[in-house]
């Protein structure tokens, strides 16, 4: 297989500040138009919320906890690594999942609509600012990290985006086992990992408290 095709975009962590830069001006953006042109709670009723309500129905901390965990690692997790198998003109299709998550945080946060807790109970701005960071802003770091650290799995390439351009049939490349990380790549899938299990403790942890 010819694994020259492969783009990997620097190294994993120049991938990672490419990613979390695509996310911090995305989130900013949406965060200021869901604030100021869209009503409070407007994201609650979305498909996007459906896990928090999974979640929250939990009858336990630790069963939370799992369901949580399960949700961002499990799935959302799963998910950034296959759409790493896909790659367009070279481009990872696991990176267009910053803009996604940028765009739904943006939204959430500016209409404070989440579904375990409520923005306004917090009178101090740096207390919510410095709890939405110790959760949302080291999940989302987590799930950057995975993605960077996954691109080689690029199996399948396309030499367009839209299906019926005539150009968007995929060519195999690469097969799995012939993937190999380097050190750094799998330093940054473990601390991935790890961040996402913090993540999920500190979100669980935060309607009651602790």
């Amino acid at each position: 297989m010819n694994t020259s095709a492969i783009k990997t975009h620097g190294g994993v962590f120049q991938r990672l500040l490419v990613l979390y830069g695509l996310f911090a001006l995305t989130f900013d953006i949406c965060f200021v138009v869901a604030y100021y042109f869209l009503p409070e709670g407007f994201m609650r009723s979305s498909p996007q919320m459906a896990g928090g309500e999974i979640v929250a129905s939990a009858p336990s901390f630790w069963s939370q906890f799992g369901l949580t965990l399960l949700i961002n690692l499990g799935l959302m997790g799963t998910v950034a690594v296959l759409a790493n198998f896909n790659q367009v003109k070279g481009i990872p299709a696991g990176y267009l999942i910053a803009p996604v998550l940028a765009i739904t945080q943006g939204l959430i946060v500016g209409t404070n609509s989440f579904v375990a807790d409520n923005l306004d109970r917090y009178s101090n701005v740096r207390e919510a600012m410095a709890l939405g960071t110790s959760i949302g802003g080291v999940e989302t770091l987590a799930f950057l990290l995975i993605i960077a650290a996954t691109v080689k799995y690029g199996v399948y390439q396309y030499r367009s985006w839209w299906r019926w351009s005539g150009e968007w049939k995929p060519t195999k490349v690469m097969n799995l086992r012939d993937v190999r990380l380097s050190k750094a790549e799998i330093v940054a899938l473990v601390l991935g990992v790890l961040l996402m299990i913090v993540a999920a403790y500190r979100e669980t942890a935060m309607p009651v408290g602790l």
